[in-house]
C-alpha cells in the first residue's frame, strides 16, 4: 500500500515566484496543508509533492493546459475552465496567478520539473507494490475547505467530515472503501462517497482493479485539524493523525483475505 499528497507541497519555484502577481500567502490557498505530515508515520510507504501546487497541479492530467495561460494550451476540461488546470491560472479564491501568460515551452518546463518526476516515482512505486504483492493499493490524501463541506451540507443535508473517492465504485475493491469508511465512522466522523469528490487524475490514473491497482481518493475537512487562517494545528490533529494510521492498519489486514479472493 502507499499513501500519498499530491497537494501538499509547499516549496515555490523561482520561476513561479517571478511571474506570480499575487504574495505567497495567496499561493499557499491552493495547497492540502499539513497532509503530508497527517500520513507520515502510518507504518506504510508515503509520497508527498514538494513543489506547491500553484506551480504545478501533479493531480491534473499533463494535457489540462488552460489557453487561457499558455500559449497553445487546449484543455477543455471543467477543472480547466475553473482556472484549476495542471498549471493553475487562478487561487483558490479566483485571483489570477501570473503577471502575463506562459509560452508553452515555459510550460513544459515547468511539467517537466514537477509533474514528470512524481508521477515517476509513483509509477515505479505501483508497479514494485504489485510486483511483490499480487496488486498495489494507492490512497490519494488531500483536504478540502470546510466552505467546501458547507456547501454539501446545503445540497444534501448532510455535513461531511471525509469525502471518499473511488470514482463511484470502479476506482478500487469495494471492501477498501469500505474499510476506510467503517474507521473513520468508528471514530464519529461523518463520511460522504463520491460527492463532492469522486476522484481525480491520481485515481483515474491508477484505479484498475482488473490489472491489480487500486486506488481511493480521501479528502478531509480541513477545519478538523487547523486554523484555516494560520495555517497552523489545531490540538486534534494529534487524533486525526492517529485515525489515520489506523487507516493503513485496517486496509492492510485486508490484504491476506481480499488477493486470496481474487
Amino acid at each position: 500500500m502507499i499513501f500519498a499528497a499530491p497537494h501538499a507541497g509547499r516549496r515555490i519555484p523561482e520561476a513561479l515566484a517571478e511571474l506570480a502577481r499575487v504574495d505567497p500567502r495567496a499561493l499557499r490557498s491552493l495547497e492540502d496543508p499539513l497532509v503530508d505530515q497527517l500520513i507520515q508515520g502510518a507504518g506504510v510507504t508515503t509520497l508527498s509533492a514538494v513543489v506547491a501546487r500553484a506551480f504545478v497541479d501533479v493531480n491534473r492530467a499533463p494535457e489540462e493546459l488552460d489557453p487561457l495561460l499558455v500559449d497553445g494550451g487546449a484543455g477543455r476540461t471543467s477543472r480547466v475552465q475553473a482556472g484549476l488546470g495542471v498549471i493553475p491560472r487562478l487561487t483558490a479564491v479566483g485571483e489570477p496567478i501570473h503577471r502575463r501568460r506562459l509560452s508553452m515551452q515555459e510550460a513544459r518546463t515547468w511539467l517537466a520539473e514537477a509533474h514528470a518526476p512524481y508521477h515517476a516515482i509513483l509509477a515505479e512505486l505501483m508497479h514494485e507494490t504489485r510486483a511483490r504483492h499480487g496488486r498495489a493499493v494507492l490512497v490519494d490524501w488531500h483536504s478540502m475547505p470546510s466552505q467546501a463541506a458547507e456547501a454539501e451540507a446545503r445540497r444534501s443535508g448532510r455535513r461531511p467530515d471525509i469525502v471518499l473517492g473511488d470514482l463511484h465504485g470502479r476506482a478500487c475493491d469495494p471492501a477498501v472503501t469500505a474499510k476506510a469508511r467503517a474507521v473513520f465512522e468508528e471514530h464519529g466522523r461523518t463520511v460522504a462517497l463520491n460527492r463532492p469528490y469522486a476522484g481525480g487524475f491520481v485515481t483515474q490514473t491508477w484505479g484498475r482493479p482488473r490489472d491489480g491497482f487500486h486506488a481511493l481518493q480521501v479528502e478531509i475537512d480541513r477545519s478538523m485539524y487547523l486554523d484555516e487562517t494560520t495555517l497552523e494545528p489545531r490540538p486534534e490533529f494529534a487524533a486525526l493523525k492517529s485515525e489515520v494510521a489506523e487507516v493503513a492498519t485496517a486496509l492492510l489486514a485486508l490484504a491476506p483475505r481480499s488477493a486470496a479472493a481474487e
